[in-house]
């Protein structure tokens, strides 16, 4: 279907086909007529079936109504809500829209100095949305719809009760539209606290269909050569690399860098502008390697990845599928490549010796200050 055959208006239109959006996905075509009519809805839809323009679309063109009220999207990352807010900057360009992103890790003063102008939407995560409602420097008394985006990974992450002190504080006639990847009681306690006879739209299977998985039985020494070969195997495909802990994630980075691999890394002790630029370079074809912790496993909008490696498995059945879920994404094709140890260990030295043992082997592998000298080595 056609943006056009949504009621949409033509400037819109118009932001839309110059950011290549000519043909609604299914959730978006589901879900814009309803929220239009002021429809309150739970989407369950997977990252990357569109859904971040479904509400983006809906909230411009219902603000354009009237541009004394105003919405408010909450995500669970800083990445996400970068991400969210340059999306739908790009939607409401024809409009003059001010849409402001607030999170952790930026600047509060610039912030206020935003919020204080006034604003259509801000998209925010629950801890400094919360820390503005407090310092009183963010009002909601114009907010008429809300998004919680991600709801179940915001649950996941512990936000539960900073999502409720941010609800109590909106206006209760509002419009509330949830977005998750899963619909489980957790959610439901939310929509009957806070929701009027939602609709829930569905979209997609609840298994991923579009990705190609495949698990490599290998000894955790033979892991590194492994993933050097299948990278230049396949040179021109973007790849992500899941490594368990931010220092594994470095030593696999600087490993792939000395074999002429171009590749970056992601974890969360990088500062905010280090993620900014490092997920740009990706997502610009500026590298095609990405390695980096589970922080990047939920809430990344990047087009066309078409090859994960899980080169640590990931610790849940549900972070795996987070995961993988990164490829595949608007109906694309894409494949997952898990690292299944043979012998499982902790990061590097799990082999059961004491303390004062596992130390002196340490020393002798990495020399007086732990540091290793040679290649990647595990035993």
């Amino acid at each position: 279907m056609k943006f056009k055959e949504l009621g949409i208006s033509s400037k819109t239109i118009d932001a839309l086909e110059s950011i290549g959006y000519d043909e609604a996905t299914e959730v978006q075509e589901k879900a814009i007529p309803m929220i239009l009519q002021g429809k309150e809805v739970i989407v369950r839809s997977k990252t990357g079936s569109g859904k971040t323009a479904a509400f983006g679309i809906s909230l411009i063109e219902l603000i354009l109504k009237d541009r004394n009220k105003q919405g408010v999207i909450i995500a669970p990352t800083r990445e996400l809500a970068i991400q969210i807010t340059d999306e739908l900057r790009e939607i409401g360009k024809r409009h003059r829209m001010k849409i402001y992103a607030i999170y952790g890790g930026q600047s509060i003063g610039r912030q206020i100095s935003l919020l204080s102008k006034g604003f259509n939407i801000v998209v925010g995560t629950p801890g400094r949305m919360l820390d503005h409602l407090r310092r009183g420097t963010m009002k909601l008394d114009y907010v008429n719809w809300v998004v919680l985006d991600e709801a179940d990974l915001m649950l996941d992450m512990g936000f539960e009760e900073d999502i409720n002190a941010i609800l109590r504080e909106i206006n209760p006639q509002r419009q509330m539209l949830l977005f998750s990847a899963t619909i489980d009681s957790r959610i439901k306690s939310i929509s009957r606290r806070y929701m009027h006879n939602p609709e829930i739209i569905e979209v997609g299977s609840k298994d991923v269909e579009e990705i190609t998985e495949k698990t490599i039985m290998i000894k955790r020494q033979d892991k590194i050569g492994k993933l050097i070969e299948i990278l230049n195997d396949n040179p021109e495909k973007r790849a992500l690399i899941f490594v368990s802990t931010k220092r594994a994630v470095e030593k696999v980075c600087r490993i792939l860098n000395k074999n002429d691999i171009n590749a970056s890394f992601l974890h969360g002790d990088r500062t905010q502008s280090q993620r900014e630029k490092t997920i740009n370079s990706f997502k610009k074809r500026h590298l095609n390697t990405l390695v980096a912790t589970d922080v990047a496993s939920r809430g990344l909008h990047i087009e066309d990845v078409e090859l994960i490696i899980n080169f640590d498995p990931a610790g849940s059945k549900d972070v795996h599928k987070h995961r993988i879920g990164r490829t595949g994404r608007m109906g694309k094709k894409g494949e997952a490549i898990t690292f299944q140890d043979d012998e499982p260990r902790n990061e590097y030295y799990n082999t059961g010796r004491s303390r004062r043992s596992y130390g002196r082997n340490k020393r002798r592998m990495y020399g007086d200050r732990g540091r290793k000298s040679g290649g990647y080595r595990t035993r």
